[in-house]
């Protein structure tokens, strides 16, 4: 895919600017003043980290699988760092988040938002434990990367399919096989992570029943 990037000094959000941007546009800001995350959730942005966002057309084969291949770009982008990934849409390094994705649909675009925590990670009211990557990449560095990964995957996933991606994702998925915790909007449910289903839903295993879920949020026990 051809992509052009586009650097700003601060934007209100990289999905924000995003969506008056054609297909295949890249955009990066410095920091962001109201960066957001999923269900509405603020993403602090000092300067020094990665808030970029790709713009892709809607593909109605590929759209529900794109938050597994951004993942799987993103954790293959830091070879030299043992990052884990977590279902749905995050990626941990140490078992605390380093970066989240957040994916926004127009009438025919995708928005693919990424946070990494290059040099720097919120550490006060945090739903997750954060960490950083201690400054060994700079955002322009990693995003050229994962403009390499996403083109290699997005190869993969035309030729072969979500279930070599999902076999990918599932090799570093963290607590496959444990007891996690799972908070939805009405509940929380304690199983046991059986993987990702066809459609990418969570498999818990809760008694004898296996439960496929879709919306959540996932805690290691």
């Amino acid at each position: 895919m051809k992509w052009e990037i586009k650097q700003f000094n601060s934007l209100v959000s990289t999905n924000t600017t995003a969506r008056d941007c054609p297909v295949g546009t890249i955009v990066m800001a410095e920091t962001q003043t109201g960066g957001r995350g999923r269900y509405g959730r603020v993403w602090q942005s000092p300067r020094g980290n990665l808030y970029v966002s790709f713009v892709f057309e809607s593909n109605s084969m590929r759209d529900k699988y794109l938050s597994f291949l951004t993942g799987l770009a993103l954790a293959e982008s830091l070879p030299e760092f043992n990052v884990r990934l977590k279902w749905p849409n995050d990626v941990l390094l140490d078992g605390k988040k380093v970066a989240g994705i957040l994916l926004e649909t127009t009438k025919n675009k995708v928005i693919v938002g990424i946070g990494v925590n290059l040099i720097s990670n919120p550490e006060k009211n945090m739903l997750y434990p954060t960490a950083n990557l201690g400054g060994r990449l700079t955002p322009i560095g990693l995003v050229k990367r994962l403009m390499i990964q996403y083109d290699a995957l997005l190869a993969v996933f035309d030729k072969k399919g979500f279930k070599k991606i999902r076999a990918r994702w599932l090799d570093l998925a963290t607590g496959v096989g444990e007891t996690i915790s799972v908070h939805l909007p009405t509940e929380e449910l304690i199983g046991t992570f059986k993987g990702i289903s066809d459609e990418g839903a969570l498999l818990l295993k809760t008694g004898k029943k296996v439960r496929s879920i879709t919306v959540g949020d996932v805690f290691l026990i």
